[in-house]
């Protein structure tokens, strides 16, 4: 029950006392609204709120940030907070939180988060001090989120399938999927993609297309796409012409690439 008060005074008219009164049920039932509003949202916060949760529990070691972002997750169910709390457990690098982070990623990956069968992925496929490497394992996860398109999971599979890491080589399994990255601008598979149509690994020989995604590679600040160009001048590789001038210019854009380089997934 709400109770209004609402002021007479009497010079004001009955219409204009009703009117008062209407505005201020409006208000109160706003302030009613706007309350519930607000706590459902305290509940609930967007995505980049529950980021800065994940940091501030993460690699801030923040407890009231971690059992917040604990509560969401086991509340909500939610695959991408479910993921955030795995990662953020994971930064935290102890034995307990690096095996508790990981079920919560499985949790997340179970919902088809691609992100987080990366995440898992990765953890199996370069190892921790706290997991051994485990490539059929790491090779699971990658199929999972590359089956979504994931454009890392996709560059791993390429580098599983051109070495046999757990898996039998096909090397024109793996220029397929370093395509399917280097479409989604992975500069790393625009690189292993080049060297494939270079060589003629898995792909026609086609020095054409390797000079195209270099470059392609070399424009997203890839150091080794760049050196390569350097090397292709100086020599008159990939078709193109013996030109040190151009040589010397790609040599300095590798080192200044090597300062900022682009991220490999």
């Amino acid at each position: 029950m709400i109770a209004l008060a609402v002021t007479r005074n009497p010079r004001t008219r009955p219409g204009t006392r009703k009117a008062l009164a209407g505005v201020a049920l409006f208000a109160a039932l706003a302030g009613v609204g706007g309350a519930a509003w607000i706590n459902h949202a305290a509940r609930m916060p967007d995505a980049a709120a529950i980021a800065v949760l994940a940091q501030q529990a993460g690699a801030g070691r923040d407890a009231e940030a971690e059992q917040r972002l604990r509560q969401l997750a086991e509340s909500s169910k939610r695959a991408a907070v479910q993921r955030e709390l795995g990662e953020a457990l994971l930064a935290r690098n102890t034995p307990r939180d690096v095996a508790d982070g990981i079920e919560w990623l499985e949790k997340a990956a179970a919902q088809d988060d691609a992100d987080a069968s990366m995440a898992l992925g990765k953890l199996r496929f370069l190892g921790t001090p706290f997991l051994a490497q485990d490539y059929p394992s790491a090779y699971r996860h990658f199929a999972a989120a590359g089956a979504q398109g994931h454009a890392g999971a996709a560059y791993y599979l390429g580098l599983m399938l051109r070495s046999g890491y757990g898996v039998r080589e096909n090397r024109a399994a793996a220029a397929r999927w370093f395509a399917l990255a280097a479409e989604k601008n992975s500069p790393a598979a625009m690189f292993m993609l080049a060297n494939a149509y270079r060589e003629g690994d898995g792909v026609p020989q086609d020095e054409a297309r390797a000079r195209a995604l270099y470059e392609a590679a070399a424009e997203l600040e890839l150091p080794e796409a760049i050196q390569t160009l350097a090397m292709a001048y100086r020599n008159g590789e990939l078709g193109l012409p013996q030109d040190e001038m151009q040589a010397r210019h790609f040599t300095l854009e590798t080192a200044h690439a090597l300062k900022h380089p682009a991220v490999v997934p």
